[in-house]
């Protein structure tokens, strides 16, 4: 992909080399991560064993199931389909290792998309420093070698916001509003990929699309595109709607974890963290209503249970408003707080290193985002060569998923894991704050000067 004002052959030996560092340093940390644990076949995840399981029933052509026969829709099978490919790649065989390699090579294709997204959206220095801050962060490298959803996840949001960059930006030509409508396709079915990945993110597409509209002076056109989103979004989360509905017989629109998360979430010894020891509890509990009826329910297992924990979590929020309050604040500062939790299996050196690396980003944004306000009108665009946006749309796809994912774990339990994501994209405007504060300093400039260095005949 040629980047605005950069030769192309300059742009992709630039970008090979962000790739090739990124992914250096995610395979190191892949290679030292897997001879840490003691068991080579071992995941220190419970959700990366469940990743497993499924993948390889998906390869093996089994029953999409984890947990036993009334666990048919407790994962989405996105992350499920990659590991599926891989086991077919290495004939039903791959290694634990060689699946953290794949999230690497994942990880670091989300460097180089979150460079050129930042690119667009303000210009080629600030692509360059975003993406050598995402590719050192230390979320970001973590999530690149865990057997988790977050790695593919972080490569199809990033571009799902750089397809929604191109419905956004300014139409100049027939031409571009052809490349609106086709990015509008793109970005539903990003969404969707995205969701069947982590489904979480969910309301993230919709609610941005409402807090666009009401930004935007021509919601008439971007009415039309959201429906075409929305309905791209639709058409590719079918299959998965359909399937679950021959399952259980009832739309789910992701899975039925939802009762249990929710209530993890809300309930009475709630702190914000995640313990499911609850489920038994649960489950007991519907086996004895379950005995007391006279004939079979209509309602599947799965579903019945589901609903049972959604209903007590909602019952209790609603009788319990000053603590569900209390509890929002509290997961609040779980998911923004600089140091993980000494529970999380990491050295004291590594929790605090990853603490500096947040801490870098965040002030880097919050540096960025000041000074975006400070000089420029958010409904005016930078002046920059490549911005084909204002400024306001930078603002907004770059702090939205932190936006959505803190709401969102106000609600449902909260770590510092949920944020990464979040952080991830706020990289683009940490780009933004690092690139203005290097221009300050001649060896600043130089720096930047190799890849920053326009066409000759300044094309």
């Amino acid at each position: 992909m040629q980047t605005v004002g950069m030769p192309l052959s300059r742009a992709i030996i630039g970008w090979t080399l962000v790739f090739a560092f990124a992914l250096s340093v995610r395979c190191a940390g892949g290679i030292w991560w897997q001879a840490r644990q003691t068991d080579e076949n071992a995941f220190a995840f419970g959700d990366s064993f469940s990743y497993w399981v499924l993948g390889h029933q998906i390869y093996k052509g089994e029953s999409y199931q984890f947990g036993g026969e009334n666990a048919k829709i407790s994962r989405t099978p996105g992350y499920p389909i990659l590991i599926a490919a891989w086991h077919k790649l290495f004939a039903g065989k791959p290694s634990v290792v060689s699946v953290r390699m794949l999230n690497a090579i994942l990880g670091a294709c989300t460097v180089v998309v979150i460079g050129i997204f930042a690119t667009l959206l303000f210009d080629r220095r600030v692509g360059v420093c975003a993406a050598m801050l995402a590719s050192i962060y230390p979320g970001g490298i973590v999530m690149s070698i865990l057997i988790l959803s977050e790695g593919p996840f972080c490569l199809v949001m990033i571009l799902q916001l750089l397809a929604f960059y191109y419905v956004l930006r300014d139409c100049n030509s027939a031409k571009d509003n052809s490349l609106r409508w086709r990015s509008a396709i793109l970005t539903g079915m990003a969404a969707a990929v995205a969701v069947l990945i982590r489904p979480s993110w969910l309301l993230f597409t919709p609610l941005l699309l409402v807090a666009v509209l009401l930004c935007s002076a021509q919601r008439k056109k971007l009415c039309w595109q959201g429906i075409l989103i929305m309905l791209a979004f639709c058409i590719t989360m079918s299959p998965w709607w359909v399937r679950n509905y021959r399952v259980v017989g009832h739309f789910v629109p992701t899975t039925l974890q939802v009762g249990a998360s929710l209530y993890d979430g809300l309930h009475e010894n709630a702190t914000g963290g995640s313990d499911m020891s609850f489920v038994l509890y649960f489950h007991g509990a519907q086996n004895i209503d379950d005995a007391k009826l006279a004939t079979p329910p209509l309602d599947c297992y799965e579903f019945r249970l589901n609903n049972r924990m959604r209903d007590a979590a909602l019952d209790w929020a609603a009788a319990n408003p000053n603590q569900v309050l209390a509890l929002a604040g509290t997961k609040f500062v779980r998911f923004w707080r600089p140091l993980a939790s000494d529970k999380v299996g990491a050295s004291v050196a590594m929790r605090w290193g990853m603490a500096v690396g947040y801490l870098g980003i965040v002030a880097l944004a919050l540096y960025g985002l000041i000074l975006l306000i400070k000089h420029h009108k958010l409904n005016q665009t930078d002046g920059s060569p490549s911005t084909q946006a204002p400024v306001l749309v930078a603002v907004l796809l770059s702090i939205s998923p932190a936006i959505y994912f803190t709401a969102l774990h106000m609600v449902f339990v909260s770590s510092i894991r949920y944020r990464q994501p979040a952080v991830l994209v706020l990289t683009v405007l940490a780009g933004f704050g690092f690139s203005q504060g290097l221009q300050r300093f001649a060896c600043g400039r130089r720096l930047l000067a190799w890849f920053a260095a326009p066409t000759e005949g300044g094309g």
